[in-house]
């Protein structure tokens, strides 16, 4: 089944951020400024399209084979045999990231509200906090939001509950 990176909410979000002050305020800027106030529009455009790109572009697809992510510059596939684990990860506010095995956090009786999922190949953690942001993939993981449809097809495939 294909994801998108971020879940809907935060993908509204995130349209609504970009649409609101970044496009606005970057054609204002083109249309009134000039110098330096031109390039500060460009700036604008260059982060609405960075967002738009994440929200629009960016899939995870996972089935029985394993976990692919596919962007237009990137390209990732990890097998389930290859994962080690999956992890949730849980951040509050500008904390470093907690880690806790999937399988844990949901027996618990927990939910994974937007947190997000980390496959992992390895028993490294990503040495960037903000991987999910800045790389959502590397040589050793591939990193999604979380949500309830993704959460049951890693119960089917890797946990085959």
């Amino acid at each position: 089944m294909k994801f998108n990176y971020y879940n809907l909410s935060s993908s509204l979000l995130l349209l609504l951020i970009c649409l609101g002050p970044f496009l606005a305020t970057g054609i204002f800027f083109l249309l009134v400024g000039v110098g330096v106030v031109k390039l500060v529009a460009v700036i604008l455009f260059f982060l609405f399209f960075v967002f738009l790109y994440k929200i629009m572009f960016i899939k995870v697809t996972i089935d029985e084979n394993g976990v692919l992510y596919k962007s237009f510059f990137r390209e990732k596939f990890l097998p389930w045999t290859a994962i080690s684990d999956v992890l949730l990860v849980v951040r509050e506010r500008r904390s470093i990231p907690d880690y806790y095995k999937l399988n844990e956090w949901i027996a618990s009786g927990r939910t994974s509200k937007s947190y997000f999922l980390l496959f992992r190949t390895t028993s490294e953690f990503p040495a960037n906090p903000m991987f999910m942001f800045s790389a959502p993939i590397d040589e050793d993981y591939i990193s999604v939001q979380s949500r309830k449809a993704i959460i049951e097809k890693i119960n089917q495939y890797y946990y085959k509950a």
